[in-house]
């Protein structure tokens, strides 16, 4: 569930991780794409779905797997760490580092985490742990 915002899906070959679902920002890593994992990571883009599956129907996994990720930038479906109601227009950052990995927070800038961008849905609800929530995504300047 992501608005591609024009942009298309790029299919990234040999990940570091196992996808289990959309929504997880990723990052580059010279052994191919991974999980954001850290306050600091700087995501480069969004699983639009989960990774590949074997011929048994296994999730594949680091070296094998491809993932579908659409680039960081327009409005895209993160995945959300909970932090109570949260405002149109907060800021939305990593989430942090003994968190789930590939996911964001709002209104949580504790440890210098990297601001990815403003929350865009509705004012006032207080999203759960998983949820995916419309973020207007800030390009990471390397």
């Amino acid at each position: 569930m992501t608005t591609y915002s024009g942009l298309n899906p790029v299919n990234a070959p040999d990940i570091q991780n196992t996808f289990t679902q959309s929504g997880l920002m990723v990052k580059y890593n010279v052994g191919g794409i991974m999980s954001t994992a850290g306050v600091t990571d700087k995501p480069i883009g969004v699983t639009i779905d989960e990774s590949s599956r074997d011929a048994a129907g296994t999730l594949e996994a680091a070296g094998t797997g491809t993932v579908s990720i659409i680039p960081f930038s327009g409005v895209q479906y993160l995945r959300v760490i909970t932090n109570g109601a949260v405002k149109t227009g907060a800021p939305v950052y990593m989430a942090q580092t003994a968190e789930a990995d590939g996911h964001c927070k709002v209104n949580d800038a504790t440890n210098s985490a990297q601001f990815v961008g403003y929350y865009m849905g509705e004012d006032g609800i207080t999203p759960a742990t998983g949820d995916l929530i419309p973020v207007a995504c800030h390009p990471v300047v390397a």
